[in-house]
């Protein structure tokens, strides 16, 4: 009986059964797409990577004192000792660095975000990744090779000279080969140029010393083996592993962004289903209620309360089950469609077939079910405590007014204390603070969507007003929103929770925008600054080129580097010009100067930095760098602003300590009677043969990062539409369903008068009313998010409410309303009168 009970009441509504199916097929959609597409990303790097190190057995590198990302070079004396280790066929050295290489036109011929990478042309040849497709290797001090998806996006031909900007600057090469990488012909959208070994060395800065040594074995000798052997003649400070090592996390390093993605994905995936299950929740509360007599005839002819639970959550599973699946292969073309958008942007993702791993279908089959019967059960085990009696006569019973309430506060009030908690208490990490404000964000929620019940009569009221007085359709309207409190607030919930989290990101965002510009206007007095737009560092050669300007007053370069202090913690340092440094940024000092970093070997520290470690002017800082070892700075300097970095050195201080020679950004002051836009023209004329330098005045770079943000920010308004669009989903079947239980009521106003055009307003303006309470709740609640998550962030200076797209967003939720009740209006408008008073 409970199979043949869930299977008759499964069929009995076609659209509720699609629309509630919904949420799960999207939110499982995601899930699935974040981790097929991320583990596809890494099984191709993977494949790239051991095909690349094929016969890559050992390899020898610096030590990672610091990071992996700042080794010490292994030196180039080390190559004869290694190279006669017994059991080693043969070892080469490897000289890699930045090599932006530029179209005909002086553009980069690659892509903004992939990097531009330089290589020495391996001597071994069991140790050569490339594979010639055309011409012949570099010999030459004027040869380059490139990989072929360069060349054909920028039309490259063996013979060509091209220029390439390396370390040492702009230069003419022969191109006499074209190559591809492994068994690709490109690295995931980066560029790849390389040289003969003894170019190499130079432009890149590195005669005398290697970024790696690989080694190959003679047959019969493993891998382990082998580097211990190696190992044993390294100094101090240099380490052999295998190459199955070396690949696996040189694969890792590339891949570092796929984790990045993959929980963003899966972070979306979760506001999906968490509104979701709002949406099933009112769907199969409503749609329970609705069955009140059938409920009591069951229990009134033996049915048992258990009975009447399980037929609902066998509902419930086949629901979830069916949308759970077509979710999984809505998400496996989706990843596919993703791979494909990143191939046509020129990512050039190395083809496999995607990884749908057996993790993937089941973690999605088991969140979709699970979500469902969850959120299913609340209504399943209400509808089993009703008696027969009262189920037979219709009459609905409510549980307790006062638990619910004091439930509901509970929530709330948890929910409202873990955010701040994650906001106040003496917490060091940004993670751990916005776990608890996450968490606590989630109780919020589902408390304010229990005590909105309590809010929607005087909300209701004011706000459906104006309605009232377009007449009667506008009226009815109202009074139905306001009938029934509870489901109101239910149907609400799920737009709420959308509006609350698009408030929050518009609060951060404008937040962040309005620090940025503050701490522009106040800290930076540079009229100019200079930058590559990928992050990458560049030639000092551009540095030079600048300050040579007759319209420059002065300038500096910012280089970036590493070190380890006596915490054992990584931390950034950048190295600048202590004589020029004041004319271009103000740290608001506390005690000493910028300027006094021209003593040799001191530093310049944040306040809070000097505060939680008891440093002060005069104070010893030990610090580890790669390159040089353990030092020890003198603190001449104790500053507040922290926008661009804890730690200054000067670039002499800076540069034998750390391993790069490039620059990371330039600045300058123009000239008496130049103006910024004439000195832009000027650095443009001069900087433009480096092909990926951007040059902007202050006020250009303003805006320039101003559209970072709102394009960020417009991502996020995309992928929380889809949240949106499930509350939208969950207002249409809402709407639907309250139709079907007022049918008779319709078929009344429609027989004393009431014209089909006036049901469908009245239809509509109900639908437009539960959009602009959930959409004035969820701007309540975002704001309060927005302004604590900006509070959390020790970097934010500044929060910034935007009220323009807080009225934005009403304007949007009363779009919604309208598009949600075409449907239900319809269908309301259309239903036979005689039939409408007749059904029971």
């Amino acid at each position: 009986m409970t199979w043949k009970l869930a299977r008759r009441n499964l069929l009995s509504s076609k659209l509720r059964l699609f629309l509630t199916s919904i949420a799960i097929v999207l939110g499982v959609g995601f899930v699935v797409a974040a981790f097929v597409l991320g583990d596809t990303i890494t099984k191709t790097f993977d494949d790239v990577f051991s095909n690349a190190n094929q016969g890559v057995a050992v390899s020898v590198r610096g030590k990672a004192v610091v990071s992996d990302l700042d080794r010490k070079p292994v030196p180039a004396s080390l190559l004869p000792k290694v190279q006669a280790v017994d059991g080693v066929a043969q070892a080469d050295g490897t000289v890699a660095g930045s090599a932006v290489i530029l179209k005909s036109n002086g553009d980069p011929a690659g892509l903004d975000g992939p990097p531009s990478l330089g290589f020495s042309w391996p001597q071994a040849t069991d140790l050569n990744p490339f594979r010639i497709l055309d011409g012949r290797a570099p010999v030459a001090a004027d040869d380059v090779v490139v990989d072929k998806t360069t060349a054909d996006r920028a039309k490259f031909a063996v013979g060509d000279m091209i220029t390439v900007v390396t370390a040492v600057g702009p230069a003419k090469y022969r191109l006499v080969g074209i190559v591809g990488f492994g068994d690709t012909n490109n690295l995931a959208g980066a560029t790849i140029a390389s040289f003969s070994p003894q170019t190499a060395g130079r432009v890149f800065e590195s005669q005398g010393r290697f970024v790696t040594i690989d080694v190959s074995s003679q047959p019969g000798v493993t891998q382990e083996e082998l580097a211990k052997r190696v190992q044993a003649v390294l100094p101090s400070g240099y380490e052999a592993v295998t190459g199955q090592q070396s690949a696996e996390e040189t694969s890792r390093q590339f891949t570092q962004f796929v984790d990045i993605f993959r929980n963003f994905l899966l972070g979306f995936a979760f506001i999906a289903l968490f509104v979701g299950s709002f949406i099933i929740y009112n769907a199969f509360k409503i749609t329970v209620a609705q069955r009140n007599r059938q409920v009591g005839l069951l229990r009134a002819v033996g049915a048992s309360g258990g009975q009447i639970v399980r037929s609902v959550l066998i509902e419930a599973f086949v629901i979830g089950a069916v949308a759970s699946v077509i979710g999984v292969l809505f998400g496996i073309v989706m990843a596919a469609g993703l791979r494909a958008l990143f191939n046509a942007v020129g990512a050039s993702l190395p083809s496999t077939t995607l990884q749908v791993l057996p993790r993937s279908v089941i973690f999605g089959l088991a969140v979709g079910v699970l979500v469902t019967l969850f959120s299913a059960f609340g209504p399943a085990w209400r509808s089993s405590r009703v008696p027969p009696i009262a189920a037979l006569r219709d009459i609905e019973v409510h549980g307790s007014r006062a638990v619910r309430l004091i439930l509901a506060s509970v929530l709330t009030l948890g929910g409202i204390a873990l955010v701040l908690t994650g906001n106040y208490a003496s917490i060091s990490g940004l993670a751990q603070r916005f776990a608890l404000i996450g968490v606590g964000a989630m109780l919020l929620f589902i408390g304010a969507a229990m005590l909105t019940q309590y809010v929607v009569r005087p909300l209701a009221t004011v706000l459906g007003a104006p309605m009232a007085r377009l007449g009667l359709a506008g009226r009815l309207g109202r009074e139905n929103a306001m009938r029934n409190p509870s489901r109101t607030a239910q149907t609400a919930a799920a737009l709420t929770i959308g509006v609350a989290l698009v408030t929050g990101v518009a609060v951060f965002a404008s937040s962040l925008e309005e620090t940025f510009v503050g701490t522009l206007d106040k800290r930076v007095r540079a009229d100019l600054i200079v930058f590559s737009p990928n992050g990458e560092p560049f030639s000092p050669v551009a540095g030079g080129d600048l300050a040579s300007l007759q319209e420059v007053a002065s300038s500096t370069a910012w280089r970036d580097g590493q070190f380890k202090d006596d915490n054992g913690d990584v931390q950034n340092v950048s190295g600048v010009d202590p004589a020029v440094i004041n004319d271009m940024y103000d740290a608001d000092p506390v005690d000493g100067d910028l300027s006094d970093l021209s003593t040799p070997d001191t530093i310049a520290i944040s306040d809070g930095y000097a505060k939680d470690n008891s440093l002060v002017v005069g104070s010893t800082l030990p610090a580890l760098f790669a390159e040089s070892g353990q030092q020890r700075f003198t603190v001449a300097a104790v500053f507040k602003d922290t926008s661009f970095g804890d730690f200054f050195v000067s670039l002499k201080t800076l540069e034998p300590n750390t391993t790069s020679t490039q620059d990371g950004t330039l600045l300058a002051r123009a000239a008496p009677g130049v103006t910024p836009d004439e000195l832009k023209v000027a650095a443009d004329a001069s900087l433009g043969k480096f092909g990926n330098l951007e040059v902007y005045t202050k006020q250009g770079y303003r805006n320039f990062v101003g559209d970072q943000i709102n394009g960020l920010l417009n991502l996020f308004y995309i992928l929380l539409g889809l949240a949106l669009l499930i509350a939208v989903f969950g207002i249409v079947l809402t709407l639907a369903l309250s139709v079907f239980e007022r049918t008779r009521e319709i078929g009344l106003l429609r027989a004393v008068g009431l014209a089909r055009r006036s049901v469908r307003a009245m239809i509509r303006w109900e639908a437009i009313l539960v959009c602009l309470v959930g959409a004035v709740v969820g701007i309540v609640i975002g704001l309060f998010l927005g302004v604590v998550s900006v509070n959390a962030i020790p970097d934010f200076t500044a929060t910034a409410i935007p009220w323009g797209s807080l009225v934005s967003f009403l304007v949007v939720a009363v779009i919604f309303g309208i598009i949600a009740a075409m449907l239900p209006a319809r269908r309301a408008a259309r239903l036979n009168i005689l039939e409408a008073i007749a059904n029971e």
